[in-house]
């Protein structure tokens, strides 16, 4: 079959815009490129139940295919309604639907067992609604919730231990964090954990190049070390930094760390080797500068006592 010549076997009414039409090229989503083709036939208006019904996929399917229309850029709010995109807070669920879907759904019911093993305990009918919140509403597929509620499980117990309650409001604050980072795939998902980890040893091999051995980070101390890592510094170079600034201030003072580490990102100097070519010069003068005074002072005191002795 000669590719050149093949033609749609109708004339096409169908009017798409180039620049759509391109945007769905790049997207390379076919459910994507078949829902807008629906919003197209149906007048521009997405209604959730009836592409669900043409499209022979759930209305929960159909919501997150029009999230990813919504990032792309070719799905809008109408009328000020917005219908991609949750609120931030999930609906009601009635008991019975729950039980319905639970019974239908082999992914709900897998994931329902999953988090229940996670926390170690069977799912109260609040719990229950605010996960299937999060399945349904924000369209999250079960295997990236799951991924999701086990790392709740462990930042809760390295916070918190193990025998405290780990209560359902931070899996759902989570769930809309990776929400907002399009973290809605299984192979992203694992890559935004293997990240976090990456930052936490980064962060423990910091608080200990600076001296920070007996106690945890505070939240402001964890926004400056976030900080300095997204800015390529590593805990050799901040040793350096705190160094200095023990040495300048006669304590840890973070915001005056953070100045000089600041300086050292505007100069393009970020290893020690970097910056003791490039930053030496300034720090010797500021040493000088400050003992002159104290010498000098020394010595006007030593005058003024042999005045006083003498006369």
């Amino acid at each position: 079959m000669d590719d050149g010549k093949l033609r749609l076997s109708r004339p096409s009414l169908l009017a798409v815009p180039a620049r759509d039409a391109q945007a769905l090229l790049e997207a390379g989503d076919g459910d994507c490129a078949l829902l807008y083709l629906h919003i197209v036939k149906s007048g521009g208006v997405l209604d959730a139940e009836r592409a669900a019904a043409e499209m022979r996929l759930s209305v929960r399917a159909v919501r997150g295919i029009a999230q990813r229309l919504e990032r792309i850029g070719l799905l809008a709010p109408s009328d000020g309604e917005r219908e991609t995109l949750p609120s931030r807070e999930l609906p009601e669920y009635r008991a019975e639907d729950l039980v319905r879907r639970s019974r239908s759904d082999p992914e709900f019911q897998a994931l329902v067992e999953e988090t229940q093993s996670a926390l170690g305990r069977v799912l109260s009918s609040a719990d229950l609604k605010k996960l299937f919140g999060i399945y349904d509403e924000l369209a999250l597929p079960a295997d990236v919730i799951m991924l999701l509620v086990h790392h709740c499980r462990e930042e809760h117990d390295e916070r918190y231990g193990a025998t405290r309650h780990l209560g359902f409001a931070m899996i759902e604050k989570q769930a809309y964090a990776w929400f907002d980072r399009e973290i809605v795939t299984y192979e992203r998902a694992e890559e935004y954990l293997a990240e976090l980890r990456r930052r936490k040893s980064r962060t423990a091999e910091i608080r200990r190049a600076i001296g920070i051995r007996d106690r945890d980070l505070v939240p402001t101390e964890r926004r400056y070390i976030d900080s300095w890592i997204d800015m390529g510094f590593g805990p050799e170079a901040l040793a350096l930094a705190a160094d200095r600034t023990v040495t300048n201030t006669g304590e840890l003072k973070w915001r005056y760390m953070d100045s000089i580490v600041r300086s050292w990102h505007g100069k393009g100097l970020h290893t020690v080797s970097e910056i003791e070519q490039g930053d030496r010069r300034p720090a010797a003068v500021s040493r000088t500068a400050s003992a002159a005074p104290d010498a000098r002072e020394m010595e006007r005191m030593q005058r003024l006592r042999e005045k006083l002795k003498n006369g």
